[in-house]
């Protein structure tokens, strides 16, 4: 049976149709899968990866195989209960092109009746809006996975099939049927594969799902099945570390801070007095659910598997900076929690840019380093990376629940203690907060806005999800791709670790929280408006990634005359509006770049518009007006972007002076989805 051995057959917890009437589906478990012999692994996901475990919310438990791990440690993916409800799905069809997929600009195919590929919600019968590509980040065809993605969140605890058809070779022939096992299973002819025949019946129950959306069986080329994690698998932990803290806060006499340094506007050396009064360094207290409070530390789980406090070290000091604006001195100014940028700290509260802003609107910031993706843990992830197991990784997804747990904190902290404070109190407005976060604070200030209770309104600037897409389409994630690679050259590899690294990201990450921001908030919190800020061709955070953030989040696209112009084309799933009166939206600025890859890999060209949506006068305006009442108005100049503070004209947010181009055109761009491939 070549590398697959099938090492169990387990039950699923659920009846389905087969041509035989209701029957128990049933699952092999296996280490490789036959359906894919030439790579272990692939597909990916699927439920053969699994086993039936009635202790969790899903009744499924996840189990990776050793050939499938590679040498890396189980124990990331040892909690999970299912699939990431934003994983990519992975295969491998030799010989095959993209030829037949539309990409990530044609989003309609997926749901057309002739589509090569499909996405099925097993239970609801819905198709799953999705686009499939090929990874252009491979270098031979061998190494070519097929790449399917999800546009919208998948839901939680759910099982979905999965089926391709019409791919084809560089001559435009269709491909047969993948491998001898799926031929036995789709045509019913006879096999030797222990696990073929184990999955008769499941593949009975798929065919039958498959053929109800009109896909003949004799023309499909694979499929298959997985279930995604449950809600409570991705959330349970933060949560339970959350109010563990805020209780024992509490018992323990309430917030405890301590201002370490308060420099004055008066000082010699003052940072900005025009803007600034007071730059203050402290420490607040806060349970410490880690091993160790440093880089590299695991959470510490009980026997419930629940984090738990460590014994010998119940609490930690951790550090934050707080700037109070000139204008506080007039009148007390609300709190902003801001989300800092990829690894980095609390001091980028200091940008010139913000500190103008903090003074012309009357608004306090106040940072902390995010613990697992801060600075100090960079050369953590470097080691774990360099270590040559992907797995090891998992000091940062578990330190990011630490890092969470900090940020929640420090925002109630400010609102009830600090605002208390003899010395400086007196500037704070204690009952107003908000959270604004950039990059990878606005990726993951959408966990924060569905944990926290302290906050009605949070802005995220140049922000997506999921992270397995962001990672092959940003420039920033080059340096850890080149580590990965040193021990996984083969590039379906690199696929298959970010895919399942997916999982444990899902519990640290939007795409385990953005559906509890807007609505069905969770374990107490409030749901909340948000406004989304994006630049096209961005080389950091794809706008793909924004746009499924906002699908999630429910937002409609604010008109930023984009479409009108031929600039943007419409954005699928999302409704164009003038502007909200209140609620959450979407906006996207342009550059002038000349356009984003039709492929997965990022955007290098011209002049990275990453920084530029927040400096547009017209956004700060935006920005305060969310925040104050909840409006969402286009003020884009269509000359400058920088209109009067009073009355500035709605205009088209396009901006082409600031590419920084030399002649780069569309064709440069696309030319990239090809740049890594040696036929």
């Amino acid at each position: 049976m070549n590398r697959t051995w099938l090492i169990l057959v387990t039950a699923l917890s659920i009846s389905a149709c087969s041509e035989s009437g209701t029957a128990a589906i049933a699952y092999p478990l296996l280490d490789c899968d036959p359906l894919v012999p030439e790579f272990c692994g692939y597909p990916f996901p699927s439920n053969v990866y699994t086993i039936a475990d009635a202790t969790t919310a899903t009744g499924r438990r996840v189990r990776f195989g050793e050939e499938m791990l590679r040498g890396n440690d189980s124990k990331p993916w040892d909690y999970s209960d299912g699939f990431s409800a934003g994983t990519p799905i992975l295969t491998f069809i030799p010989a095959a092109t993209g030829e037949v997929f539309g990409g990530a600009s044609d989003i309609e195919q997926s749901l057309s009746t002739s589509s090569p590929t499909i996405v099925l919600d097993a239970e609801t019968g819905e198709l799953v809006p999705h686009f499939a590509e090929i990874d252009a980040q491979a270098r031979t065809f061998d190494e070519r996975s097929i790449i399917i993605r999800p546009v919208v969140r998948l839901r939680d605890d759910a099982r979905y099939i999965v089926a391709i058809r019409g791919v084809t070779d560089v001559n435009g022939d269709i491909l047969a049927a993948a491998t001898p096992a799926f031929r036995a299973l789709r045509d019913r002819t006879d096999s030797e594969d222990e696990s073929v025949e184990a999955r008769r019946t499941l593949y009975e129950d798929v065919f039958q799902r498959l053929e109800g959306k009109g896909w003949e069986r004799g023309g499909i080329q694979v499929a298959w099945d997985f279930n995604t994690a449950s809600d409570e698998n991705n959330t349970r932990w933060l949560l339970h570390m959350r109010d563990t803290a805020f209780d024992l806060i509490e018992a323990d006499g309430g917030f405890k801070y301590t201002i370490e340094s308060i420099e004055s506007d008066t000082d010699e050396g003052a940072i900005d007095p025009i803007n600034t009064a007071f730059r203050i360094f402290g420490t607040f207290k806060v349970p410490l659910f880690m091993t160790t409070e440093e880089p590299g530390a695991l959470l510490l789980l009980d026997d419930d598997d629940m984090p738990m406090v460590n014994s010998e070290m119940p609490w930690t000091e951790v550090p934050f900076e707080v700037l109070i604006p000139q204008s506080a001195k007039d009148s007390p100014a609300p709190i902003i929690e801001y989300g800092h940028g990829l690894f980095g700290n609390k001091e980028q509260i200091e940008s010139s840019h913000f500190r103008s802003f903090m003074n012309e609107y009357n608004y306090i910031f106040v940072g902390t380093d995010l613990h697992g993706m801060s600075g100090p843990d960079v050369d953590a992830v470097i080691a774990a990376l360099g270590s040559g197991k992907f797995s090891d990784v998992q000091t940062l997804w578990d330190r990011l629940h630490q890092g969470f747990l900090n940020h929640l904190v420090l925002l109630r902290m400010m609102k009830r203690a600090f605002s208390q404070d003899p010395m400086v109190g007196q500037y704070v407005k204690g009952d107003e907060a908000y959270y604004h976060g950039i990059s990878q604070g606005g990726i993951m200030g959408s966990v924060i806005l569905a944990t926290t209770e302290d906050v009605d309104r949070g802005a995220l600037g140049v922000m997506g999800m999921p992270y397995s897409l962001l990672v092959f389409r940003s420039v920033d994630f080059d340096q850890f791709l080149t580590l990965i690679r040193l021990f996984y050259p083969d590039r379906r590899t690199n696929q298959l670790l970010l895919g399942m690294g997916q999982m444990p990201w899902d519990r640290v990450e939007p795409m385990g929280w953005a559906h509890h921001v807007t609505k069905n908030a969770v374990g107490g919190a409030n749901p909340k408006e948000v406004l989304m800020r994006a630049a096209i061709a961005d080389h950091q955070v794809t706008t793909l990634g924004a746009h499924i953030l906002a699908r999630a989040l429910g937002a409609p696209l604010l008109d930023s005359g984009l479409q009108d112009a031929g600039i943007r084309d419409d954005i699928w799933g999302l409704d164009k509006v003038e502007s909200t009166a209140s609620g959450s939206f979407y906006i996207e600025l342009d550059f002038g770049l000349p356009g984003e890859p039709a492929c997965n890999v990022p955007m290098p060209l011209c002049d990275d518009p990453h920084e530029y949506p927040r400096r547009r006068q017209s956004s700060r305006i935006q920005l305060d007006e969310f925040l104050q009442d909840g409006t969402g108005t286009n003020h884009c100049d269509p000359d400058d972007g920088d209109p009067s503070p009073s009355e500035p004209p709605k205009g088209l947010c396009s901006y082409p002076s600031l590419s920084g181009c030399n002649g780069e055109t569309e064709e440069d761009t696309q030319a990239l989805c090809t740049a890594n491939l040696t036929l």
